[in-house]
């Protein structure tokens, strides 16, 4: 599944059409160099984190907004050879992270890193707009090496299935 395809799934609205908004600095592992331009502290402190590389798939590095009643339903990463942070900027009251069951009030300023392959959902019950950095890390349990192979193996697989669908 893409980004796009959890979004059309799993997203609902309480009151309003929910809307669930990207400013992307990197997307698929594409970095974003005007987005990165119009934001330079940003960027700079993104360039200093562990971010998981990968050719063609990450990092995934965005301001996430949610329009007043949006909830993204539960659903699941794909791997957990990384992890996910999300860094709230702009969060009122009745906004929350549910993952794995436990729930997370968001507290601005207050980093939370988790493993997205355990279901996890995401909800806006304010009138307001909430605005979340989030971004994907190495798990930090992975070696240089393991790293290397991941990014190796990933963009291996990735250029075969390419290969395939162009047959």
């Amino acid at each position: 599944f893409t980004a796009e395809d959890v979004e059309r799934q799993n997203l609902r609205g309480t009151d309003d059409v929910p809307s669930w908004n990207g400013f992307y600095f990197y997307r698929h592992g594409v970095r974003r160099d005007d987005n990165c331009a119009d934001c330079p502290v940003t960027s700079t402190a993104l360039d200093r984190l562990p971010l998981s590389r990968v050719r063609d798939h990450g990092p995934e590095v965005l301001f996430s907004v949610f329009t007043a009643g949006t909830h993204l339903l539960p659903h699941r990463g794909v791997t957990n050879t990384r992890v996910v942070a999300h860094l709230p900027l702009i969060v009122p009251e009745e906004c929350a992270l549910k993952v794995g069951g436990e729930t997370h009030v968001w507290q601005e300023g207050k980093v939370v890193v988790f493993d997205d392959t355990y279901e996890h959902e995401a909800w806006n019950r304010s009138k307001e707009t909430r605005v979340v950095l989030i971004f994907d890390l190495w798990n930090p349990y992975l070696t240089e090496a393991e790293r290397a192979a991941v990014t190796d193996i990933v963009a291996a697989i990735g250029d075969f299935r390419e290969a395939t669908e162009r047959l």
